[in-house]
């Protein structure tokens, strides 16, 4: 499985390879077709500077996301206890409600 930071590095090395194939210094026996089509690539290939960009808003709104789990989750376990405590509560209700029709009909059987 590739992680996001690893997104960022390859789009950053292909940048870089595709630079180096214009480059005859860096690559002398490249074909011109294969130099024409890195050209074509790099044509609408983001920058750097948009890469770091798209980079850095990734990982603050991971950032975010993260933060917004965690107190979300906080939330959950809050209204879980909240609803445990009303469940004991009405189960003592519903026992004390019970109790109190089981004394009313042994009160009717007698008199």
């Amino acid at each position: 499985m590739t992680l996001p930071n690893e997104w960022f590095i390859s789009l950053k090395r292909n940048r870089e390879f595709l630079f180096e194939l214009l480059n005859p210094e860096k690559t002398p026996r490249v074909p011109k077709e294969v130099r024409k089509m890195a050209s074509e690539c790099l044509k609408h290939f983001p920058m750097k500077p948009e890469i770091d960009e798209l980079e850095k808003l990734y990982n603050t709104t991971h950032q975010n996301k993260n933060v917004i789990l965690s107190e979300t989750n906080k939330e959950l376990q809050r209204v879980s206890t909240e609803l445990t405590l009303a469940n004991s509560r009405i189960n003592t209700l519903a026992n004390a409600l019970q109790k109190f029709v089981n004394l009313k009909e042994n009160n009717n059987e007698q008199s």
